[in-house]
């Protein structure tokens, strides 16, 4: 038998749905208060895009909220993102599960980001709660170029100190230095063999001197780097002379079972440079603002001769 309410029960419900009734309002208002103060845009969205209901909020007016009732996304939403939005909409619903998407929309003629979550609300709506992010956006992408700008200053200063590290010094006709300052690493023996090879044949040097006096930490990577600069120096015919040689760097070579056949050894830069100039008959050549005029030998030599 189905029981019926008694009227004390029925008279104790009606009592209190005053107070139900209060309640809710006061949540409502409480809730509204909260949305006012939010500076997102806040509604409820079905599967298809289009706008259900949206919360008046700061940025929100209530009219604004009543006319955008039954509007597609399409509205505001750069035609090239509103699929993607859809689409994001539509995988909330199936998995139900929290998204979030970035993307444009048009405010008359100033277009802002913004970043949503989209949250199951029901089974074919969601919660869609924006947010602009276009002063970060901007920001991003201002300090992207600045980095770039960065890092195009540090590749020139790197290369700048490449060229400064290697310098090629002219001593003689047919005669040229290369001092090496710092780490002999891969990448800087690459570029050191390049610059004297290429010195090499442009100038046609018959000796280079390599002076490692200021090489630190003399190891296997640095002394196969010397070796490999030596032979591709041979193989364009000219004959490479290491300098700099200290009692460090003497047992190291030893130690690593490093084969100096073919490469003329100096301890000192400056012994080098005797040597190399003695072994070719070649004086230091003279700058071309240096050379006597015409004029000068003819004053020094009346007779022609």
């Amino acid at each position: 038998m189905n029981e019926r309410p008694s009227s004390t029960g029925l008279e104790g419900e009606n009592a209190a749905l005053p107070q139900r009734a209060a309640e809710q309002e006061d949540a409502r208002a409480k809730l509204e208060a909260l949305c006012s103060v939010i500076p997102m845009f806040v509604a409820f969205i079905d599967r298809d895009g289009i706008l259900q209901e949206a919360v008046p909020t700061l940025i929100i007016t209530a009219e604004m909220a009543r006319q955008g009732r039954n509007t597609r996304m399409g509205a505001v939403v750069r035609d090239d993102h509103l699929e993607r939005c859809i689409a994001v909409i539509r995988e909330s619903l199936a998995n139900r599960t929290i998204l979030r998407v970035e993307y444009p929309i048009m405010m008359g003629q100033d277009e802002l980001w913004c970043e949503a979550t989209c949250k199951p609300f029901t089974n074919d709506t969601v919660l869609w709660v924006a947010h602009d992010i276009t002063a970060q956006r901007q920001l991003a992408h201002t300090q992207a170029e600045l980095r770039d700008s960065q890092e195009q200053v540090i590749r020139a200063q790197q290369a700048a100190l490449r060229e400064l590290s290697t310098p090629l010094v002219p001593l003689a006709e047919g005669v040229v230095a290369m001092p090496l300052i710092g780490t002999l690493d891969s990448a800087r023996a690459q570029q050191a063999m390049e610059k004297l090879l290429d010195g090499i044949v442009q100038h046609q040097f018959h000796t280079a001197i390599v002076d490692v006096t200021g090489v630190r930490n003399v190891d296997a990577e640095s002394a196969d780097a010397l070796l490999r600069i030596a032979r591709a120096a041979r193989l364009l015919g000219a004959q490479l002379m290491l300098t700099g040689i200290n009692p460090d760097t003497a047992q190291t070579l030893v130690e690593l079972g490093v084969d100096l056949t073919g490469i003329t050894t100096r301890s000192t830069l400056q012994s080098g440079i005797a040597h190399a100039l003695a072994r070719a008959g070649a004086r230091p050549a003279t700058p071309a603002s240096a050379a006597p005029t015409s004029a000068a030998r003819a004053r020094r030599d009346p007779q022609g001769s």
